[in-house]
């Protein structure tokens, strides 16, 4: 089938990730020697609810800073949804401890709050100025991750998330390469005894980082991103459906690490043009207020987005029913958002604020949701289509 490409279908585009990757079966043993040579004398080890400790990946990495004679100072207690106020206590730990290098250990919500207190121990800015847009960061100190639960993907990308729990915003803040780790260290294995509640919502988020792009996108064919997309996202689905039969299947856990973070190293999206974030601008409110898996919340929002405003991106989202979730004829923007619902509901994650256990404050939502999408420029969402959104959602 032969397809008429347009010249502004492409855009230009500089693309360069500082990010070294160390993937594979006990690479954990590889840390201490890149950590020496990152010049690192002493390490804020950071970590989340203490699952590092239950399954042998705190005593990896304990060992290899201490065969390597790195000292270390440890903040646990890292939420799924990283809080501005954990962050501020890491920012004064590492200043108080004088670390001069942060080492993430555990998921996307640790890779993420050991970004904000890189770059608030390295500033005498307050962290929060810069997710509000209000300061530009300039320096950093570096990050290394050790990655053990893949789904945002930011083990190899610029982008951080957080919440603040007074105002009830979450915001972004995208400075690559300032904010790539320098090393992330990626051992299939280490997930293994993630539940299949978490691997559901990783896999809606990785989902979501490659559908975005794809589906706002007013461009026709595009070979190589379209291609690209559909194979990690089919490779996202399979690999799911294998670890759903057995949670120790070693390849299965690897495709589905790695596809993790192709799908937001923005090596997929290089070239797109004019392509927003609108799910993820709908659900950051979802997660900040009712302080649920931001997975979980996506699954929510995305087929209730493509009901509302799907026909401005009718032939994406009908490619992608086509191309990716197997329909032969779709035949409606609905058919696909039912599809995509039948999907996530087989995975065990939530496709409505019900199934959540979430009775919304629509006006709250919108209101915050608003605000989000003026900061990213998107000026189309109005409070009305927002609202909708939500209702649709519930």
């Amino acid at each position: 089938m032969a397809h008429n490409i347009g010249v502004n279908d492409m855009n230009n585009f500089t693309y360069a990730n500082p990010t070294k990757i160390q993937f594979g079966r006990g690479v954990i043993a590889q840390l201490g020697d890149e950590l020496t040579r990152l010049g690192a004398s002493k390490v804020l080890l950071v970590y989340g609810g203490g699952s590092i400790k239950s399954n042998g990946v705190y005593d990896a990495v304990v060992a290899q800073l201490a065969a390597s004679g790195i000292a270390f100072a440890e903040h646990g207690g890292v939420q799924g949804n990283p809080v501005l106020c954990h962050a501020r206590d890491g920012v004064a730990k590492a200043r108080a401890e004088n670390v001069d290098l942060i080492l993430a250990v555990g998921g996307g919500s640790v890779v993420d709050e050991s970004k904000a207190i890189a770059l608030g121990a390295a500033s005498d800015t307050d962290v929060w100025e810069f997710f509000a847009k209000r300061e530009a960061p300039q320096t950093a100190l570096p990050v290394v991750a050790v990655l053990t639960l893949p789904a945002t993907g930011s083990e190899m990308n610029g982008i951080a998330v957080l919440s603040n729990e007074e105002t009830d915003e979450k915001n972004a803040l995208v400075c690559p390469p300032l904010l790539n780790p320098k090393a992330s260290f990626l051992d299939p294995e280490t997930t293994f005894s993630l539940s299949a509640r978490q691997t559901a919502f990783a896999c809606t988020d990785i989902l979501s980082h490659l559908m975005e792009g794809y589906l706002t996108t007013a461009a026709g064919h595009l070979p190589v991103q379209d291609g690209m997309i559909e194979g990690v996202a089919k490779a996202t689905m399979e690999s799911m459906a294998a670890i759903r039969e057995n949670p120790a299947d070693y390849d299965a856990r690897a495709a589905f690490m790695w596809s993790a973070t192709l799908a937001w190293s923005g090596i997929c999206q290089a070239g797109i043009p004019a392509w927003g974030m609108p799910c993820h601008a709908l659900e950051m409110p979802l997660s900040a207020v009712y302080d649920i898996a931001h997975g979980a919340g996506l699954s929510i929002i995305i087929p209730a987005w493509m009901r509302v405003v799907g026909a401005k991106h009718e032939p994406r989202i009908l490619r992608f029913g086509r191309c990716v979730l197997g329909l032969e004829a779709p035949g409606s923007i609905d058919a696909v958002a039912d599809a995509l619902t039948d999907y996530y509901r087989s995975i065990g994650s939530p496709v409505s604020c019900t199934e959540a256990g979430i009775e919304p404050d629509i006006d709250r939502l919108t209101a915050l949701a608003s605000a989000a999408f003026q900061q990213r420029g998107m000026t189309d969402y109005t409070e009305p289509i927002i609202r909708d959104i939500y209702l649709r959602a519930l």
